[in-house]
């Protein structure tokens, strides 16, 4: 081989290659193999090894980078092991990772979740929209099943097992916001309410051509999907596998299939239209803004509160305008006005939070008050308790002598005794007459006769 041509291979093989593969073990832990190569035939050289471990681990995550070192990647948001290792020539050497296997769902967790929506939709029982609640129930308990029937498909291929826990990872989070959401289902009935639980869809059409017009060929394409969609929305794949792109964090569409020379090939993908803005959740926001403007009425954050309820108000007007047009725009339009309507919405939202920030203050600043007022109302009856204190203790710290203490006893002995006699005497001259005042005039008071003997005759 020529020198140049050694010398061209020696560089190319300084960039040595790495790649891993994640080998389950007893389905708690993996390991990361990472296999490094000095590509040089003559020369020993000190290499930098050097690998980016997977986002979602922690360090508590990792278990064992022996002799790698653990460190972290500011600009990358993320853990990164490496060294400087001496290789011989054309010498590979293998680093084992051990981490925990962080990229699976567990079906407990799911099942929690599922217990706290049976819970809420308990809550809604004698509602009139009960059954467009139950509804929205199973739409989300079907996403949650999806995700795990998902999992279990890629128990054996652990590379994309993680590639559909990062697909799945956003949509679960919504699952959970909306599951801990008391409203959640309220809200969800209302529209399901209105669309007549008539399930939307929308179109996406792609199109791909052979290039070469004399020749077929096999032709892989891939096409990337909206970035809110997950394999769960789409109803209709037309045939494609759907993957995933940690990188730009959106699915896709690939196909491998023959072309015939320049033929050309369309396909409509159906998918659920989830750019459907829930009205229902302008209505709450609305709703929470009357009430905070109530208790604000006549405070001193009254002008800042009506400030706030114009522009949120203003928000509510355009999201409604916005979605009574949306029947008329294309695919593309409509998922941008969703996410404008989304925007609008979430700052309406802090707006309101704002306002009830306000509230907030009021409502302590009149318990303080009342506090206050209660506060005030024990110290009076302490201030007379120790008034009574102070007396008690001018009286009985003195002392007093015997002798006093026998005038104050014969003296309330006396006052009994006087008061007893008197009582006596006035009983005994009213018992005398007792009576009489019934009687007849003539013939004075009439003998009532024992038990046995006559009545006495009267006088003629």
């Amino acid at each position: 081989m020529p020198d140049r041509q050694i010398l061209r291979f020696f560089y190319t093989s300084l960039c040595f290659f790495f790649f891993f593969t994640l080998a389950l073990r007893a389905w708690a832990d993996l390991t990361i193999n990472l296999i490094a190569v000095n590509g040089s035939e003559s020369e020993e050289k000190e290499i930098e090894v050097s690998y980016d471990l997977p986002k979602e681990l922690k360090p508590e995550e990792i278990l064992d980078t022996e002799p790698l070192k653990l460190n972290y990647d500011v600009d990358k948001q993320l853990y990164f092991v490496h060294a400087k290792i001496k290789f011989k020539p054309k010498e590979s050497m293998t680093f084992k990772i051990k981490v925990k296997d962080v990229w699976s769902i567990k079906e407990e967790d799911i099942k929690i979740l599922k217990n706290q929506l049976k819970d809420n939709l308990d809550t809604l029982a004698d509602s009139e929209n009960y059954s467009y609640a139950v509804t929205a129930k199973e739409k989300l308990e079907q996403q949650m099943d999806f995700i795990i029937e998902d999992q279990k498909n890629f128990s054996e291929n652990i590379g994309r097992r993680i590639e559909q826990y990062r697909a799945h990872a956003d949509m679960l989070a919504r699952i959970r916001e909306n599951v801990y959401d008391i409203d959640y289902l309220k809200y969800e009935s209302k529209d399901l309410a209105a669309m007549k639980t008539e399930e939307k869809t929308v179109k996406l059409i792609l199109s791909v051509k052979n290039p070469d017009d004399k020749k077929a060929q096999t032709l892989k394409h891939k096409h990337y999907l909206p970035e809110e969609v997950r394999e769960f929305d789409i109803v209709e794949k037309q045939g494609f596998e759907v993957r995933f792109d940690q990188e730009k964090n959106r699915a896709f569409l690939t196909k491998e299939e023959e072309f015939g020379p320049g033929e050309e090939k369309k396909y409509e993908i159906l998918i659920r239209d989830i750019w459907i803005f829930p009205l229902s959740k302008v209505e709450a926001i609305v709703q929470r803004t009357e009430l905070a403007n109530k208790e604000l009425k006549d405070s001193a954050y009254a002008e800042s509160a009506a400030y706030l309820t114009e522009q949120i108000m203003q928000k509510v007007t355009e999201i409604k305008d916005s979605q009574a047009q949306s029947a008329d725009l294309d695919i593309q339009q409509h998922i941008g006005q969703h996410r404008m309507n989304t925007q609008r919405y979430e700052e309406a939202k802090a707006d309101v939070e704002k306002i009830e920030a306000l509230m907030a203050i009021v409502r302590a600043k009149k318990l303080e008050n009342l506090e206050k007022g209660k506060v005030k109302n024990v110290l009076s009856k302490l201030k007379a308790l120790r008034g009574l204190s102070a007396l008690a203790e001018a009286v009985f710290k003195q002392g007093i002598s015997i002798e006093t203490t026998w005038k104050v006893i014969i003296s309330t002995v006396s006052f009994v005794a006087l008061f007893t006699a008197l009582n006596f005497l006035l009983w005994a001259k009213r018992s005398k007459t007792m009576g009489e005042e019934l009687a007849p005039k003539e013939g004075g008071i009439k003998t009532v006769p024992k038990p046995g003997e006559n009545e006495p005759a009267k006088e003629a």
